[in-house]
Parts: structure tokens; sequence; C-alpha cells
């Protein structure tokens, strides 16, 4: 058992060790250093310093809404994708981004990206904006403006191509085709169609040069395309057979003056006047007149001496001038809008390339990402019209107005616009009218805000 004496010596021995851990430094003879208090102090006002300035760079970045944001701004919360039209401070939720712009005065468009959260407080109004107008609507760089293409298939079928890459190009000078709508003939040339006489189709067929044509079989509006031209059937003459006083010639003649070209023919009017005659007005003539009175005879100069020159040609003056040659088995007809000269047209054409597909139950195929803003219109450089936007869907929306207000708000100018014949429009599907009146429209449901 430990004496008193062991247990001081013990406690002793405990405080000299202590004191020594103290006093004597780390092991191996180093010195301690104390700590410096000022460390703690300066960490912790730079980690301050970078909070406040951290706070300070997200309200630079944070979007938020500029001083001018109360009228005829476009507002797009990036977060929840919902965008308002403001006007007088209260915000309008908007259907489609066509809409908007209608409500803004052309020229002061402007978008307003921020996030929900900016929004709060402002007082939101009823929905406006016109259902099913385009939220994507063709740049002025991606517009077509010539080239449209209307193409047979077959089958009755037509598919209308818009692309920066026309399709189809123009047939040749002299070229035609017959095509069929339901039990009536036609033959297309140029820019015109042409019917054809019932009951002597196939005579006249041969007559233009196409009797060996199959012919293809097409709706309304394609040929409605084409301007009509005069009908193709038998020429006959008034009078036919009546003698021209002062002359050994009959009306209703066709005579070759000798020494002429071979296809310079006259025909005697029945005015008693000789009017020029092409080859194929006279091929139609010999179905007609000339079946009584027999081909062309040979004159002298002064036979025809007494006769006056007649202003008009024998038949119509838009028949073309001579037979026809068909297109080929190895290419499928189309119509191509030509708008290089004073006034657009269609004209016949032909590809060689496979047809794109058109929009699901449609007949248009568009290229990607292009559109068109036309004025459809009737004959005649003088004919209103009215103004079209098509979208990348195939989808014409009819802008009604005298101006260019609504075009202008919606971004096009006056060098954007395009002159159509009116009759390409019936192929494209029809979406709503678009103007700055029915973008206004409010609807039913109000707003949650």
């Amino acid at each position: 058992m430990a004496t008193k004496k062991d247990l001081i010596e013990a406690q002793g021995f405990s405080r000299r060790r202590l004191l020594t851990a103290f006093t004597g430094g780390a092991p191996g003879g180093k010195e301690l250093e104390p700590a410096k208090p000022l460390r703690a102090v300066i960490a912790g006002i730079a980690l301050t310093v970078m909070l406040l300035l951290g706070g300070l760079f997200y309200g630079l970045i944070r979007p938020g809404l500029p001083a001018d944001w109360e009228n005829d701004r476009l507002i797009i919360a990036t977060d929840t994708g919902a965008r308002y039209i403001s006007v007088e401070g209260i915000l309008h939720p908007v259907i489609n981004t066509a809409s908007a712009r209608l409500l803004v005065p052309s020229g002061t468009f402007s978008v307003i990206s921020t996030d929900q959260g900016s929004l709060e407080g402002i007082e939101i109004g009823r929905s406006v904006g016109i259902v099913g107008a385009p939220d994507d609507l063709p740049s002025s760089a991606a517009l077509i403006d010539d080239g449209w293409s209307a193409c047979l298939p077959g089958g009755g079928k037509t598919v209308v191509a818009l692309s920066a890459k026309p399709l189809s190009k123009r047939a040749g000078a002299g070229t035609g085709l017959v095509v069929r709508r339901g039990e009536d003939l036609f033959v297309v040339a140029g820019s015109r169609r042409y019917s054809v006489a019932a009951g002597q189709s196939s005579a006249i067929l041969r007559a233009v040069g196409l009797g060996e044509s199959g012919a293809v079989e097409v709706d309304g509006r394609w040929l409605d395309l084409f301007s009509p031209g005069a009908p193709l059937a038998p020429l006959e003459v008034a009078g036919a057979g009546d003698p021209v006083d002062g002359t050994s010639l009959s009306i209703g003649q066709v005579v070759h003056q000798i020494g002429a070209a071979a296809d310079e023919r006259y025909l005697v009017t029945e005015a008693g006047e000789l009017a020029p005659i092409s080859s194929l007005a006279y091929q139609l003539y010999l179905l007609g007149t000339g079946a009584v009175l027999g081909a062309e005879e040979e004159v002298s100069p002064a036979d025809t001496e007494p006769l006056p020159n007649s202003d008009s040609p024998a038949g119509s003056a838009d028949w073309p001038d001579a037979a026809l040659r068909g297109l080929g088995a190895d290419v499928t007809p189309c119509a191509r809008l030509d708008t290089s000269g004073d006034e657009p047209k269609a004209v016949l054409g032909s590809t060689e390339t496979e047809l794109p597909a058109p929009s699901a139950g449609g007949t248009v195929a568009m290229e990607v990402g292009k559109g068109a803003v036309v004025l459809a219109t009737g004959a005649g450089a003088n004919s209103a019209g009215t103004h079209f936007v098509i979208d990348a869907t195939g989808t014409a929306y009819a802008v009604p107005g005298g101006d260019l207000e609504p075009l202008k708000r919606l971004g096009y100018d006056e060098a954007d616009v395009t002159r159509v014949p009116s009759a390409w429009i019936a192929f494209f599907p029809s979406g709503p009218t678009l103007s700055p009146g029915a973008a206004g429209a409010t609807h039913d449901v109000e707003a949650q805000g």
C-alpha cells in the first residue's frame, strides 16, 4: 500500500510533467508558433465580399423588365414558355407569334425575354390572338417567288412543289399536252389551254400534231392555272363559196401565191380581204370549209391584187402557229409559274425528277423552312387581289386590306410580295385570316396570373 510520501511524490511528478509539456515545445525540439488571430477575420471578410459580388452579378444577369415594357412588347418567360403582349401595363397571353406581331405597329416590334418570377405582381389580362395562326413565319430570305411547279404524277393527282431550286423546267416552244377533265379534252401549249371540240376530237388532235398523245387526267384546278384560249375546232368561213366581186376568187378559199414561201397562205374572208392563215389554222380549215372547197389554190399576184389585206389572221390569234409535238413519255408534265414578265403566268413545263411527297392528305410539298408572300390576282395588270402568306407547312393565310401595314407588321415589305394568278391559291390549304382586328380578339378563358 502506497504511503503518504509516495502519493506526494506522484503528484509532484505529474505537475512537473504537465509544466514541461506546456513550456518544452513540440517533440524533437520544434517550437509551436502561436495562432494568428486575424486569419479567421480576413477569411470571413473575403467570403462576405464574394457573396456580395455574386449577388450583384446575379442581379445584373437575371432577366428583368426594361423601362418600356408596358406597351407593344412580346414578353416571353423563358423558364415556362409563357408569352404575353403588353397593353398599358397589362400582360395579355397571346396565342401565337403571328398574332403578337399583328398587334404591334410596324417597325416597333421587339421581344423581351425574362423569367416568370419577374412578372409576379403584374396584372394578367385575357388571352388574345387568332386561333390557328402560325408561330413560325418564313423570313424574307426564305421566300420563293418563281418556279412554282404543279406536276401531274398520274391518276388525276397534282403535286405543287415550292423550292429554291425549281422542280420543273419550261417546255420548249411548239410543245403541247393533251389532258382530260372528265369527258372534256384540252390541249395545253405555252401559257394557254384550248378546249377540243367534241365529236371531231381525234381529227382535231391529229390536225394539231398530237394525234398519238394519250390524254393525261387532270382536275379543274390544274387547268385553271392556264389562260383560256380559243377552242380548237374546224375552221368554218361564213359565206364560203360565194364569189368575190372583181376577182375570180371565192369567199372561204385559201390561196398560195406563185413564188411565195410554201407555208405562206391566205384565206379569202367574208369581207373580201386576204387574211394570213397559219399552218395549224390551215389544218383546221381542211376539217371545216376546206372539206368543201378543197385545199389551197395556186394563184398569180394579179389574181390577188384587187384584195386588201386583213388586219386579223384567219382562225384565232391565240392559236399556236404550227403543229405541236408531245412532251415525251419519260417526263412528268407540270405547270410552272413564270413571274419574269409583266404578267405572272403558268406555262407548260416538265420534270425528270422524282416528285417530293406532299403534306399528309394534301397536294403541296414545301422545301423545309421556305414560304411565300403573294398578291393573288386575276387577269390584267390593274386587277385587284388579295395578299397571302404561305408558311413552311404549305398553308395559305389571307391578309386582307388595301395597304401593306398588316404585312409590314408581319415583317415583310413591298419588295417581298410576288404577284401570282389567283388559281394557284386553290391548291393550298386555307388558314385563318391574318388581320390586326382578328389578332386583338379576346377569348372567353381568362388567364390565371
